[in-house]
């Protein structure tokens, strides 16, 4: 039998969705500021080439009466890929070799450092899915639905969900942070290929295992960064530690042995079987058809829902 939730359940799923999580995740973790509100997607230039009334386009899953779907909303530029990772201090500090200068691809601090970010970002997303599922279990325990010291589903979900915030952290620790604080840039490695004489559509910052449910960090994960750098010209940098290398760059195979609209399409495919935060030209979504939008949000939940596998279909481009 399906269940559905009630008006109650949802309330307690909505509150849920609001807790958050913001510690500084500094390289040493032990930073005891807030963090502040700061874009994993650089808001004054990489964001700036795809806004349009300064809005861009994400895809949200939500509920729609008892079910979850997901849809395209147009998300105001200055809230778009934020997130609390960092106080003011650390964010500042870190990131300034990205922050005041001009992209250089082949400055190896910079190509650290924006890998680094999609990290943290990830990192954070896993702590705070934490934080959200224990406050739906100490709910149901105040409202007597499950036990405090008996196994339930509840109880279980957050121990799972902070596992695999810990492996998350090791990987940082191990691949970024000790690289990070003795300037070992070159430990991380990157595949990069840039899109010139059309107009960016597309900006993200993301960070994915390359196992299905990695127990254990000897498979690599890779950063995905796709950057709009000028108003014809994107920059697509994929970022794994350097002694990973083969199989990350087996991973990438399907998108780095393509060219032209091949390769686009490839990477369109392999962006909504892998990642999540990514933002889209509004302009760019609005001239597609219903048929289109409705096929790439069905597709993206179903990998977010199922895990599926997405084989390419041309409705999925998103370039």
């Amino acid at each position: 039998m399906e269940i559905r939730p009630n008006g109650d359940q949802k309330g307690r799923f909505y509150e849920a969705i609001k807790q958050k999580f913001n510690k500084c995740l500094c390289p040493n973790m032990d930073c005891e500021k807030p963090a502040i509100r700061a874009h994993s997607v650089q808001k004054a230039t990489a964001l700036s080439f795809i806004e349009e009334a300064q809005h861009v386009y994400g895809l949200k899953m939500t509920l729609k009466g008892a079910e979850p779907i997901c849809e395209f909303e147009k998300i105001g530029r200055n809230n778009a890929s934020t997130f609390t990772g960092f106080c003011s201090q650390h964010d500042t500090e870190l990131f300034r070799p990205i922050d005041t200068k001009p992209l250089n691809l082949k400055d190896e601090e910079q190509l650290f450092l924006i890998a680094y970010r999609s990290v943290t970002r990830e990192l954070h997303a896993v702590f705070e899915g934490a934080a959200k599922l224990q406050h739906v279990h100490e709910t149901n325990v105040k409202m007597g639905l499950v036990k405090a010291d008996a196994p339930s589903i509840s109880a279980f979900a957050p121990v799972q969900a902070l596992h695999k915030a810990w492996l998350t952290w090791r990987y940082r620790s191990d691949h970024y942070d000790k690289n990070l604080l003795k300037g070992r840039f070159k430990e991380i490695a990157h595949s990069i290929f840039t899109i010139s004489g059309r107009l960016p559509v597309v900006a993200s910052s993301s960070f994915f295992p390359t196992v299905e449910n990695p127990r254990d960090n000897k498979k690599p994960r890779i950063a995905l960064n796709m950057i709009p750098v000028s108003a014809n010209e994107t920059a697509f940098i994929f970022s794994y530690p350097k002694a990973q290398s083969a199989d990350a760059r087996k991973f990438m195979a399907p998108v780095m042995l393509k060219n032209g609209e091949d390769r686009l399409l490839a990477l369109s495919t392999f962006a909504l079987d892998t990642i999540e935060n990514f933002f889209l030209r509004p302009s760019h979504v609005d001239s597609w058809s219903a048929e289109k939008r409705a096929s790439i949000q069905k597709a993206y939940f179903s990998t977010v829902k199922d895990g599926a596998f997405l084989a390419p279909k041309p409705e999925y481009m998103l370039f």
